[in-house]
C-alpha cells in the first residue's frame, strides 16, 4: 500500500506469471472497456493470480476479494484468482469459463464504486448489489465485444434447421440470435440441447447491416449478441441502436 498526497487515477491490470494468456487477454480487454464505460477517480490496480482462491482478509479462501482503504490516500486493489481456468473448460467450456472470471472481476469493480460513495458501505447490501451489476456489466462488454469482432472478421454466424432460424423470449421481447465467431455458434449448438439439430449459418457483415438489420428492425425484433452457455447468456440490441454503435465504430476508426 502506498501513501500519496493527491490520489493517482485510472484502471490497471497486473498480470501474474503463469496466468492462462487467454484468460490476461480478455481481463485487458474487459479492463478497457470500462475505462470508456466509467471513471476511475482514484487508481485501482486488479492482480490476476495464478492460484486457485485467494486469501480475504477474514481469512475465507475467496474467487475474488476487493481491498477497500479508510484512508482514500492508500489506493485500493482487487485481486482474481484464475487457477481454476482450464477445470472450468472442461466443465463448462471456454467462452463460459471466461465469462466466469470476468464476473468476478466485475464483481469487485462493483465494490470498488461502493467503496468510492461510502468506505463504511454496508457488506450484505453491497454483496446483493455487487451479483447483479456484475453480470450487467459484463453482459454489456459481451455486447461491445459482438460490434468489434462482426467489424474485424467482416463475417457474422447465426443457426438454423429445416424451420428456419430461432427466435428467443426475454422480458416480453423476441430475439433473434447472432454470434460474431462462428467458434462461438458451434459451443451454443454443442451446449444447448434444443440447438443440437441446428448448422451454422454464416453471412457477411455488410449483408448483416444492409439487409438483415433493416428487415429485424421492421419485424419488431431484437438481435441477441453473442448468447452462451445453456442459460444463454448474452446482450440484447435494438436493430436501430446496434446499427448506429456499428457506424459509429466505423466512423471512429
Amino acid at each position: 500500500m502506498k501513501n500519496i498526497q493527491s490520489p493517482r487515477t485510472g484502471l490497471r491490470v497486473r498480470c501474474e506469471k503463469g496466468v492462462e494468456p487467454s484468460v490476461r487477454q480478455s481481463c485487458l480487454d474487459f479492463a478497457a472497456w470500462l475505462r470508456l464505460k466509467m471513471k476511475f477517480p482514484i487508481r485501482v490496480v486488479v492482480y490476476l493470480k495464478k492460484a486457485y482462491q485467494i486469501k480475504a482478509i477474514d481469512k475465507e479462501m475467496v474467487s475474488a476479494t476487493f481491498f477497500g482503504p479508510y484512508d482514500k490516500n492508500v489506493e485500493p486493489f482487487i485481486r482474481v484468482a484464475t487457477g481454476d481456468y482450464e477445470e472450468l473448460v472442461l466443465e463448462i467450456g471456454e467462452e463460459n469459463a471466461i465469462y466466469a472470471i470476468l464476473n468476478c472481476m466485475a464483481h469487485e469493480i462493483i465494490h470498488y464504486l461502493q467503496w468510492l460513495k461510502d468506505p463504511n458501505f454496508d457488506v450484505e447490501m453491497a454483496e446483493v448489489e455487487a451479483d447483479s451489476g456484475s453480470i450487467k456489466l459484463v453482459d454489456e462488454f459481451y455486447g461491445y465485444d459482438f460490434i468489434n469482432e462482426i467489424i474485424e472478421r467482416q463475417k457474422v454466424w447465426t443457426i438454423q434447421n429445416n424451420e428456419g432460424i430461432p427466435t428467443t423470449s426475454s422480458d416480453r421481447e423476441e430475439s433473434m440470435p447472432f454470434w460474431s465467431s462462428k467458434l462461438r455458434t458451434e459451443n451454443v449448438i454443442k451446449s444447448v440441447p434444443v440447438y443440437h439439430d441446428y448448422q451454422v449459418l454464416e453471412m457477411s457483415f455488410e449483408t448483416f447491416k444492409n439487409v438483415w438489420l433493416p428487415r429485424l428492425d421492421k419485424d419488431g425484433l431484437y438481435i441477441a449478441a453473442n448468447l452462451s452457455g445453456e442459460s444463454l447468456v448474452g446482450n440484447d440490441w435494438r436493430p436501430e441502436e446496434l446499427l448506429e454503435q456499428i457506424q459509429f465504430k466505423l466512423d471512429d476508426d
